[in-house]
């Protein structure tokens, strides 16, 4: 199989490509900001659809709703990714955001338990298993659109998806500041959770109309003749140690965002923290992130997102426990925690999505990453605020809940030596076409042994490397 993730990429991005990455941002934010919104006022969502006489807490049902719409993720993310590399990226990455942004305007407007009765759970359920099946494309389509735009750092493009992601973050812990802020608490559990919901819809139907307008990705579109009609049987079959790996290297970034956004204001508030006070240091966190999410993405292209991730797993472990420690005993600045929290996230963030992709080449890129990129974020995101909440109130530990940060750190430490570790050295972009052609056949040769001009023309064909794809992307030399 041709390593066709090895591609040059052009120093500058034409307007039609800073368009592309725009738009793509947007895939990642909307994914993120359902997700967020849910985990902020999941104790309003749980009063509304969850009475006491179901004989099971409020705030356990509801985090049991987002753990159901975050397990269907992974399935929608292997089918999605399937028809992402089978059909084009751009038929995917559209029809998601639409499905998905007609189930989050429907859940802000579903009628609670005291209206519909049972059927008002039961559709809530069901609303979040669509919104996961669609959103299980929607981060993996994001980065698949940065790495294969023809740009010489993909980490940094990469970068600008996840802050996006965090832009939208900041957008949802705004909105829950500001409904906490104007509603009083009764007023919040009877309607002012339903303000992030509606305007998550509404932000994901421009979403739709404007990925309308994308092309298909530069790599992916010069790759016709590589195309498989069963791109998951190539995947498991060829690459199932590198979508292990990158479902361990996931699970770091799917335990944060568990445990800091959705598991966090539900916990601070029991420890008598107010919920205005927990707004605004949510906010604080991940503007954090935001923050520095370009610099270790670019430290990832610098000198190796191998070593970056390393370095963020252990950081994670050692950090949870004090974390969590502090926050009890109320001895340290509320604002200065969020704010070294999100310093220790950014590093994940900004290259575990790009060290994944990088593993798979194009033919089952979409497949492999939104494989692992579900896997990895779904269960830890959907577990870890139940996991967390158990070992809060069965333990009577102060560290407990970081038990679940410690071991996806283990998990993503391990994994990360399989990552590459180190970009390999570009091919002078300046070469001309012809040189270009003779250095991919010196490579088919030396990988597939093919000696003939006979051979190395169908294969040259057979992978699309006319006169045409050569002067739009240069070749990388191993």
């Amino acid at each position: 199989m041709i390593d066709d993730s090895l591609t040059v990429r052009h120093a500058r991005l034409s307007a039609r490509q800073r368009w592309m990455i725009f738009v793509a941002s947007t895939g990642g934010a909307l994914e993120v900001f359902d997700f967020a919104v849910y985990g902020f006022f999941a104790q309003s969502i749980g009063s509304e659809f969850f009475p006491a006489r179901m004989g099971l807490p409020a705030e356990i049902l509801s985090f049991a709703v987002l753990a159901a719409g975050s397990t269907s993720r992974p399935v929608g993310g292997i089918f999605l990714g399937r028809l992402g590399d089978k059909y084009g990226r751009r038929l995917v990455f559209a029809s998601s955001a639409m499905v998905a942004a007609v189930s989050t305007l429907l859940i802000g407007i579903l009628p609670s338990y005291e209206s519909l009765g049972v059927a008002a759970p039961t559709l809530l359920v069901l609303l979040r298993i669509t919104q996961g099946l669609c959103l299980g494309g929607e981060l993996p389509g994001a980065v698949i659109y940065a790495v294969e735009t023809a740009h010489a750092k993909p980490g940094i493009l990469c970068g600008m998806v996840f802050f996006a992601v965090n832009i939208a973050l900041i957008l949802a812990t705004s909105i829950n500041l500001g409904v906490q802020v104007i509603f009083k608490p009764e007023q919040v559990r009877a309607f002012g959770w339903r303000i992030g919901f509606l305007v998550g819809g509404l932000l994901g139907l421009m979403s739709f109309v404007a990925r309308r307008t994308l092309m298909e990705t530069d790599e992916y579109a010069s790759t016709v003749g590589t195309r498989h009609r069963e791109p998951l049987a190539v995947l498991f079959r060829n690459h199932a140690a590198s979508v292990l790996t990158g479902v361990a290297a996931a699970s770091l970034v799917g335990a944060s965002s568990g445990l800091f956004v959705a598991h966090m204001p539900a916990y601070l508030q029991t420890l008598h923290y107010a919920p205005q006070k927990i707004a605004s240091v949510q906010t604080l966190y991940v503007a954090a992130i935001s923050g520095c999410i370009l610099v270790t993405a670019y430290l990832g292209d610098l000198l190796s997102r191998r070593y970056v991730f390393m370095f963020a797993a252990v950081l994670s472990a050692l950090f949870a426990p004090f974390f969590y420690v502090a926050v009890t005993r109320h001895q340290t600045s509320l604002p200065l925690l969020f704010l070294m929290a999100g310093v220790v996230a950014s590093f994940a963030n900004g290259t575990y999505a790009c060290a994944i992709a990088e593993m798979f080449p194009v033919d089952v890129r979409f497949s492999g990453l939104a494989t692992a990129m579900n896997i990895g974020l779904a269960a830890p995101m959907a577990i870890a605020p139940l996991a967390a909440s158990i070992l809060a109130s069965s333990t009577h530990w102060t560290f407990a809940p970081s038990l679940v940060m410690v071991l996806c750190a283990t998990f993503a430490f391990v994994a990360s030596f399989r990552m590459k570790r180190r970009r390999r050295k570009a091919v002078n972009c300046e070469m001309g076409n012809e040189s270009l052609l003779q250095e991919r056949k010196r490579i088919l040769r030396s990988s597939s042994g093919l000696e003939t001009p006979n051979s190395i023309s169908s294969v040259t064909n057979c992978v699309g490397l006319d006169s045409r794809s050569l002067s739009s992307a240069c070749r990388w030399s191993c």
